[in-house]
């Protein structure tokens, strides 16, 4: 029993991964994380006994996982029934729209060289220099609070990194591999792992949205794709934990590196061991301090009310509260137990209805989209697609607040950006 509904939750995952690919809605990247992180490392650990904890909180988190599938399929299901599907036409644009999206996309790639740059001097000087940089650099140069630095640089910086998605869309290579380079120096620099996020939203999403329907060529190379970026993640916490550069330079060669790496593959020891924390949440019956309160959802609500202003009603981070869950002494610690790990730490065992909530959520993101202007679909799309990856691996809250942000300061941009294009336009007209 415990095999089977291990893989019938991988199954699920599988054909909610497909039903969204099938309608080129950018929630695919939800999915498809969900099915990596949560749905094959379960199914596996299910079919040979690879797992710690009893059979009962296996078969629990098996069956949560199949309702919270079962609910979030049979509630998009009913919001798309009868609607044409806009997402697979592709938009044609006039050469004035070519025009203007590739102005915008030179605003964007100015932003990210500006964010990149100045935080990259800034981690820098805080080090003492490059090769003294590490991941602690980067934390002290950070500060907690609302609004605070990093809240804002991540936010822009992933704005600003959709000028990658627009290089692809108008084949200007000189941005696209410029952006690349931008954002490679600044994950290199910071060490933080959700900044690779860009690159390959932008890439998979690309083929995806050009590709009529997707052959076992392209479902290869989208696999392929996938299985670099997982390496990439890991090498990047590899390198986290290794220190500084200097350090990387005097102990380690390409193949040490590498084996280190493959070490935390074969210890199940990063991202792929997340869904652990859940297991453990189940085995202890969700009886811990402010469990089961939804907490992560009610900062949703108040995402634009300051915690310190908010009278108390808005709760701190659920992440850090999960943390101390886990390491009761710990201050600060926070912790991503997958999305499904996260659902169920905030509402228990029934918490698998809130499928129902995801599945609103993506509609409502993909119907945002559909109503898109021509010039910014496709920001808003990678926008969206780098905070499902990060919603599936359990960051919910902060990912939401950078799309919810994001989301608004792209269409701010733009709007003064159309401002000054416009005026821009009249003035010539006039001048003829």
């Amino acid at each position: 029993m415990v095999a089977f509904l291990g893989f019938a939750q991988f199954i699920l995952i599988i054909i909610n991964c497909v039903y969204e690919l099938r309608k080129k809605s950018v929630s695919v990247f939800l999915w498809a994380v969900l099915a990596v992180m949560f749905g094959i490392p379960h199914a596996l650990a299910t079919l040979i006994g690879a797992y710690k904890y009893s059979s009962s909180t296996m078969n629990e988190a098996s069956v949560f996982a199949i309702l919270f599938c079962l609910i979030y399929l049979l509630m998009r299901y009913i919001l798309t029934l009868n609607k044409v599907n806009n997402n697979n036409e592709k938009v044609t644009l006039s050469e004035e729209e070519t025009n203007t999206m590739n102005k915008f996309m030179k605003i964007l790639f100015f932003i990210l060289m500006i964010v990149v740059l100045a935080r990259s001097i800034m981690i820098i000087r805080q080090g003492g220099g490059l090769l003294n940089t590490s991941w602690e650099t980067m934390r002290a140069v950070s500060t907690s609070g609302y609004l605070s630095f990093s809240q804002i640089f991540i936010t822009l910086f992933f704005v600003s990194s959709s000028c990658i998605i627009l290089a692809i869309r108008l084949k200007n290579k000189k941005i696209l591999f410029g952006g690349i380079l931008l954002i490679l120096i600044e994950v290199i620099i910071s060490r933080n792992r959700i900044e690779i996020l860009p690159i390959f939203v932008a890439i998979i999403y690309s083929y995806i949205y050009s590709h009529d329907k997707l052959k076992l060529k392209s479902i290869i190379f989208l696999g392929i794709i996938g299985i670099v970026a997982i390496y990439i993640i890991y090498a990047l916490r590899a390198f986290r934990h290794i220190g500084t550069f200097d350090n990387l330079i005097r102990n380690y060669d390409i193949k040490s590196f590498n084996d280190k790496v493959v070490t935390y593959f074969e210890n199940d020891d990063g991202e792929l061991s997340l869904r652990e924390y859940m297991y453990y949440f189940i085995e202890n019956n969700n009886y811990f301090t402010d469990f089961g309160k939804g907490h992560t959802y009610k900062r949703m609500m108040l995402i634009f009310v300051p915690t310190k202003w908010s009278f108390n009603l808005k709760p701190t981070d659920f992440a850090i509260t999960m943390g101390k869950a886990v390491l009761p002494k710990s201050i600060g610690y926070s912790i991503h137990p997958t999305l499904f790990g996260d659902v169920y730490a905030n509402f228990g065992t029934y918490g698998f209805v809130w499928g129902a909530f995801w599945a609103i959520f993506v509609s409502l993101v993909d119907k945002i989209i559909e109503k898109r202007n021509k010039i910014i679909y496709l920001p808003f799309a990678l926008n969206f697609g780098i905070a499902y990856v990060i919603e599936a691996r359990g960051s919910v809250y902060n990912a939401f607040a950078w799309s919810v942000y994001g989301a608004i300061i792209l269409v701010f941009l733009y709007t003064i950006f159309k401002w000054v294009n416009n005026s821009e336009r009249t003035f010539k007209k006039n001048n003829n």
